[in-house]
């Protein structure tokens, strides 16, 4: 089971949702792409957050959501 709270650094979650850091770099400087926290200058994404908004964009295969 995992922490829906955790703090994901850009590499976490590159790894772990092949999301590419440039990627999450560029959207976060367009104002657009995943939520994250800014701690002083370090930038996380967490973990329950993520899954939501992957939720969210997901698009087709309604009859597969049972």
């Amino acid at each position: 089971m995992t922490n829906q709270n955790e703090l994901l650094t850009e590499k976490e979650v590159q790894r772990e949702y092949k999301i590419n850091i440039r990627t999450l770099q560029r959207e976060r400087t367009l104002g657009i792409g995943l939520p994250y926290i800014k701690l002083g200058r370090r930038i996380r994404y967490q973990r329950g957050t993520i899954e939501r908004c992957l939720k969210e964009c997901t698009r087709g295969g309604h009859r597969y959501d049972r």
